[in-house]
C-alpha cells in the first residue's frame, strides 16, 4: 500500500516496455561476451570498446564479487526516514567487470567509527525495491550485500 512518505517517481520511469526489456540487466546482471578479444561488459554493449567487433554473446555474470572502493551517500531522501547515510561500493565481480552499487544489510558508518564494509569484502548479489513507478508499481533491481558464510 502506498504510503505518503514514500515518493513515486514520475521523471525518471520508464516506460513498461523499455522496463520489461532491461529485466535481465536488473534481476540477473545478464551483460555480453566479446568473442574477438574475449572482454565481459556489464551493462550489455552493442559494439565490443576494444576490438570494435559486433560479435558479442549475452552472457549472465556471477552473482559474487569482492568491494573495490566505498563511499556513503549523505543526501537526505523521501522514503528513506531514518537513514542518515546511505553506502554504495564499486564492486568488482568474479567475471571482471565493476559495478556501482547501493550495499544493503550494513551498518552505515558514523562520523569517528570504522567503515562499515572495508575495501577487499565479499559480497552476493539481492534483488531489492528500488523505487515505484509512477504508474503504480514498483521497481526492483540488483544491490549488493556482504556474502554470508555457507
Amino acid at each position: 500500500m502506498w504510503s505518503p512518505t514514500e515518493p513515486i517517481y514520475r521523471i525518471a520511469t520508464p516506460t513498461p516496455a523499455k522496463a520489461w526489456r532491461s529485466r535481465a540487466g536488473r534481476y540477473r546482471l545478464v551483460g555480453n561476451h566479446c568473442t574477438g578479444c574475449g572482454l565481459t561488459f556489464f551493462p550489455a554493449r552493442r559494439v565490443c570498446p576494444d576490438c570494435r567487433s559486433r560479435d558479442l554473446r549475452e552472457s549472465e555474470l556471477a552473482p559474487f564479487g569482492r568491494v573495490v572502493s566505498t563511499a556513503e551517500d549523505h543526501t537526505p531522501l523521501i522514503g528513506h526516514a531514518g537513514r542518515a547515510t546511505r553506502p554504495f561500493a564499486i564492486v568488482a565481480l568474479e567475471d571482471g567487470p565493476h559495478v556501482l552499487t547501493e550495499l544493503v544489510d550494513v551498518d552505515a558508518g558514523h562520523d569517528g567509527d570504522p567503515p562499515a564494509v572495508a575495501e577487499g569484502t565479499e559480497v552476493e548479489l539481492v534483488v531489492r525495491k528500488w523505487r515505484r513507478e509512477a504508474s503504480g508499481p514498483y521497481q526492483y533491481g540488483y544491490k549488493f550485500r556482504p556474502r554470508r558464510a555457507r
